[in-house]
């Protein structure tokens, strides 16, 4: 019992405060603002359990806030004369404020961004403090021409500095929404983090599929046709390939990446050479792309027709029989290039 009546002690020393007005003491307000709100049971939206919990963030800010500013602490937190503190409190500032309120991650975007111009205002408020010599109560003071020289140094650089964590949230939200910009070198970068690498090899495939879905629907569309109606086609070839790309769009796999492939086509020879191109325009710094091709050969031969069939109940004499032999479309298709890097000049 001898050990457990030191353990009692010990905790009873811990938890006794040492006075009623001190950081202590607020810190275990909101110990208990925290249990009480645990324990509070309340329909949707929960307005009581929030209100209680809106203490406990309150006593908890305003106990850390007392507690860095005491001077051994202050001594502890402070580096080339420069105190800290103020940064220790906004943050949990800005955890209650924005963290709360979007109710998502913690810390949120909104909380980085805010965090340094909410932590000089916290830095720069004792300074418009000061204590009255009689009433030894605080009472405001404009701030020497020093102190207003500081407070707006250090204001413009924490605003500086929010405008760098809202640069680097606004890259990381293009990367997101282009997951092509991955493709990108952004080893120097101080700013971009790639938690996922782009995939070139599984962007080229889906330009591959592209140019295999076009040329089995050009093969649809002439293959075994008289000649004379893919000669007209192809002559057409600027209003077909609004056709193909629709084709194209509706065969190919869905993606949840943008679609950035363009199919373009056209007549490279006089025997009808048909070349057709998968043209990658991603998003990047340098507007640059890639291109697949495939080229298919069109070209006639001469095959027969079938016999028509005898009708022995008609009575007509029969018509004299046509030339058995026709020309028709056939397509052969090679394969797919590898893929080459067009400039952003090209069209």
């Amino acid at each position: 019992m001898l050990w457990m009546n030191q353990v009692f002690k010990q905790i009873r020393d811990r938890v006794t405060l040492p006075q009623w007005a001190s950081w202590q003491t607020l810190l275990f307000l909101s110990i208990f603002s925290v249990i009480v709100a645990a324990l509070t049971t309340s329909p949707p939206p929960q307005i009581a359990q929030r209100i209680i919990s809106s203490f406990g963030w309150i006593f908890l800010i305003l106990s850390v806030w007392w507690f860095v500013y005491e001077p051994p602490v202050k001594k502890k937190l402070t580096f080339y004369n420069f105190f800290i503190g103020p940064w220790i409190v906004g943050a949990i500032v800005c955890v209650y404020l924005f963290g709360t309120i979007e109710g998502g991650r913690i810390p949120t975007q909104t909380s980085w961004i805010s965090w340094p111009p909410i932590s000089s205002l916290i830095w720069s408020a004792p300074k418009f403090i000061k204590s009255d010599s009689k009433t030894k109560s605080p009472v405001y003071t404009n701030p020497s021409k020093a102190h207003r020289q500081d407070i707006i140094l250090v204001i413009l650089a924490n605003l500086i500095i929010s405008c760098w964590f809202q640069f680097s949230f606004q890259i990381q939200n293009w990367i997101a929404n282009n997951p092509s910009l991955q493709g990108e070198d952004f080893s120097r970068s101080g700013f971009v983090w790639q938690p996922q690498r782009f995939d070139r090899d599984t962007a080229l495939s889906r330009g591959a599929d592209v140019l295999n879905i076009a040329a089995q629907s050009v093969r649809t569309e002439l293959e075994g046709k008289p000649w004379g109606q893919v000669e007209r086609w192809l002559t057409n070839l600027d209003q077909q390939v609004p056709r193909l790309r629709q084709q194209v769009k509706e065969q190919l796999p869905r993606s949840s990446q943008p679609d950035l492939w363009m199919l373009n086509a056209e007549v490279t020879s006089a025997a009808y050479d048909l070349k057709l191109q998968a043209l990658w325009r991603r998003p990047n710094s340098r507007q640059a792309g890639s291109e697949l091709t495939r080229t298919c050969r069109i070209t006639p031969v001469r095959r027969e027709r079938p016999t028509p069939e005898f009708r022995f109940d008609d009575s007509a004499p029969p018509a004299p029989a046509p030339a058995r032999v026709q020309e028709v479309g056939t397509v052969q298709c090679g394969s797919i290039t590898p893929p080459k890097q067009i400039q952003p000049t090209r069209s």
